[in-house]
């Protein structure tokens, strides 16, 4: 029969051990000696992005990872490391690794396709016949030649109304540019991306990503927002917590590779996250649906989304940093960057 204080001391025990767990389940912790890591200062990067929070309250959460090790995890504002955030146009960059999968698979042949080719119902007869020269790599870099205002503007407001968003843009959009020239940021090129992954896989995008990249990677708290055409919105509206958005970095930064398994051929990740053009003055270059920038001497690329929303990769420092903030406050946007220079990559 166990004694009273036997008892006494099992509760404790067992209410100290769920408060772990609890703990643990969060994943929050405060810093400590023992995560500083040499030209990292963790302690004066979360103290300037608190001090940053008390006059604007915008992040949801700080994620860096470094060899392969989660060094700080942090979450803001009433945020938890459950709690889905919408990526906004970081989505585009999981878009591009679903197309280089794709064309791993032999669903597509290759980038240099044209999209006359790939997708001949979308046009017509009174199609521009310059638009039949647009290839797949034009859409993925952004230089397919539309006249577009990404933010606004007549063609912008007939495509997000549109039921076939696709055959709105190639019908109805003019050329502005030779195809493959000029840079122009346009969302409704990157659906056409999703557009083409339902076409030659049978499967919605979402279909299609859950298996071949979300459940090889153990993702499973993940939604994705539907366009009116009813296919995934290749441009937006992915939902998945800090953690899995920091294990897409991770299997980037591995060349493709997840547990010895190459889930992204290695040959489409190095291509992918290539400059090809300049892109926004406020982050760099762009690649295939990806961005790159320098920070201090370090060359890194980048997912991006509206009002905050990052991915960021620094393969030489085999760094990893997922930064997720109020999307509907653009002005939260760029404070990483400052985060990243100042404390994250000092000399």
């Amino acid at each position: 029969m166990k004694t009273p204080t036997r008892n006494k001391s099992v509760k404790i025990f067992s209410a100290l051990l769920l408060v772990f767990l609890f703990v643990r389940s969060t994943a929050t912790f405060e810093l400590t000696k023992s995560v500083q890591q040499k030209n990292i200062n963790l302690v004066k990067a979360d103290s300037f992005l608190t001090a940053y929070n008390r006059s604007k309250p915008l992040t949801h959460s700080l994620l860096i990872i470094r060899s392969g090790k989660n060094i700080f995890e942090k979450y803001y504002n009433g945020y938890g490391a459950e709690k889905l955030n919408n990526l906004k146009s970081a989505t585009k960059s999981i878009t591009s690794l679903l197309i280089g999968i794709a064309i791993d698979n032999g669903l597509i042949k290759d980038e240099n396709e044209r999209i006359s080719d790939l997708l001949p119902e979308m046009f017509d007869n009174k199609t521009d016949p310059e638009k039949k020269k647009i290839t797949l790599k034009d859409v993925l870099t952004m230089s397919a030649g539309f006249e577009w205002n990404n933010f606004g503007g007549r063609w912008r407001g007939g495509w997000d109304k549109s039921r076939e968003p696709t055959k709105y843009l190639i019908r109805q959009v003019p050329l502005a540019n030779k195809p493959g020239t000029k840079w122009n940021y346009n969302s409704a090129l990157s659906h056409l991306l999703s557009t083409l992954i339902k076409k030659y896989s049978g499967m919605n995008t979402f279909e299609f990503a859950k298996k071949y990249l979300f459940e090889p990677l153990d993702i499973k708290n993940v939604r994705w927002q539907k366009s009116n055409d009813g296919n995934e919105m290749g441009n937006s509206e992915l939902m998945m917590t800090p953690r899995d958005l920091a294990k897409i970095g991770l299997l980037v930064l591995q060349k493709g590779k997840w547990n010895g398994k190459q889930i992204v051929n290695s040959e489409w990740i190095e291509k992918s996250t290539k400059k090809y053009f300049d892109g926004f003055p406020q982050i760099g270059g762009y690649c295939y649906q990806w961005h790159t920038r320098k920070f201090g001497k370090y060359d890194s690329f980048l997912a991006a989304g509206w009002g905050g929303q990052f991915l960021i990769v620094i393969p030489e420092l085999q760094m990893v940093v997922v930064n997720t903030s109020k999307w509907s406050v653009a002005k939260s946007s760029y404070v990483i960057f400052d985060l990243i220079e100042k404390y994250l990559v000092q000399p």
